[in-house]
């Protein structure tokens, strides 16, 4: 005979992380955001300019992208032993309709990416389809891609460093 409960109580942060953010703009031309210990700013949000020096929002949705694909691969690595011995990723995006953004007549469709594709170059004392196996299982960890790879077509490849 089972004792268990049936009622087991389920705790809201046991399934659900909740984060906040804050945005202000005190200048009217620039959003700086507040995260629970730090904050940024942020003036554009792509910018078409090779001299311009800021990080874009587009730029740190990259790089967030990026860093979550690997910094996933790393933490999954160490929790089978350091598996992983070099890393290194590059992500290409495509903006589609980026002179909408621009305001040049007869442009208007809506700005959005439409592609992603990340490809992660990586060292690690595995067979290849361990390899494989192991990276793909990895990216069953990331909040980031896994939330991407439902709304967009964002491809991930891997490639052996030697």
């Amino acid at each position: 005979m089972n004792n268990e409960p049936t009622d087991k109580v389920v705790l809201h942060e046991s399934k659900v992380f909740d984060m906040s953010f804050r945005g202000t703009s005190n200048d009217l031309s620039s959003v700086k955001v507040y995260t629970n210990r730090s904050s940024f700013q942020i003036e554009k949000q792509v910018s078409f300019d090779s001299e311009y020096e800021q990080i874009s929002s587009l730029e740190y949705f990259a790089g967030s992208v990026l860093s979550s694909i690997l910094l996933t691969l790393l933490e999954q690595s160490k929790k089978k032993g350091s598996i992983i011995e070099e890393i290194e990723g590059v992500l290409n995006l495509s903006l589609d309709n980026p002179l909408s953004m621009l305001g040049v007549k007869g442009y208007d469709v809506e700005p959005c990416i439409n592609k992603t594709t990340v490809t992660v170059y990586l060292y690690a004392e595995l067979e290849e389809n361990e390899l494989s196996e192991f990276c793909t299982m990895a990216l069953n960890h990331s909040p980031v891609y896994n939330t991407l790879k439902r709304s967009m077509e964002l491809e991930v490849n891997f490639r052996r460093l030697v």
